[in-house]
């Protein structure tokens, strides 16, 4: 029985994409505004959960972040 050959992966083997999505409470700000996703790598070897994507439409909004929170200890 021969091993099979193994050679480095080229960039067009990889594919990664986002998994299914779930919503859910953000404790930063308050909200039902989090968003979840697992990211999922295609690869040669098959299927591989790398890593979760995660994001707040309130706390993340580039265009319009949120003002930074002071306790006044007066």
């Amino acid at each position: 029985m021969t091993a099979r050959p193994t050679r480095q992966p080229a960039a067009t083997d990889l594919a990664l994409h986002p998994g299914t999505l779930r919503s859910g409470w953000c404790p930063v700000c308050k909200a039902w505004t989090h968003i979840t996703a697992d990211l999922l790598l295609l690869s040669l070897d098959g299927l591989s959960t790398v890593g979760t994507w995660a994001w707040c439409e309130i706390c993340d909004d580039p265009d319009s972040p949120l003002p930074a929170r002071r306790i006044d200890r007066g």
